[in-house]
């Protein structure tokens, strides 16, 4: 199972079983950015996702990551334990996210240089 759907998984389970919402967050995770196939997307598709990736989803995990992190400073020691975990779960969840769609862009980009570098011979 994909990074992603991991994220996505833990993110439904914890609301559906009241986990995060017992944390008290109000901090909602960005959607992971459709990635072309580079094996068949043209250069602007590649260059879109790209700049969709750089401009509005690394921007929104950080932006995620800060929510969680001043939530956690503001319950301060009042936090139980299962609250601390849940918020170190959702930060480290979306790290992961991000570092997954990076991966999966590189591979996108990478299988499009081949495929143009074949046309080119």
């Amino acid at each position: 199972m994909s990074l992603i759907r991991v994220f996505i998984t833990f993110i439904f389970v914890s609301l559906a079983l009241g986990g995060v919402a017992n944390a008290g967050t109000q901090c909602r995770p960005p959607l992971a950015p459709a990635i072309p196939n580079g094996k068949t997307a043209p250069k602007a598709e590649i260059l879109a996702a790209l700049k969709t990736i750089k401009n509005d989803f690394q921007p929104a995990i950080k932006n995620f990551q800060n929510c969680i992190a001043t939530e956690k400073t503001a319950v301060g020691d009042v936090a139980s334990e299962r609250q601390i975990v849940e918020w170190d779960q959702l930060f480290d969840a979306a790290y992961a996210l991000e570092t997954q769609v990076a991966d999966q862009m590189n591979l996108a980009i990478r299988a499009y240089k081949a495929r143009t570098a074949k046309k080119a011979e």
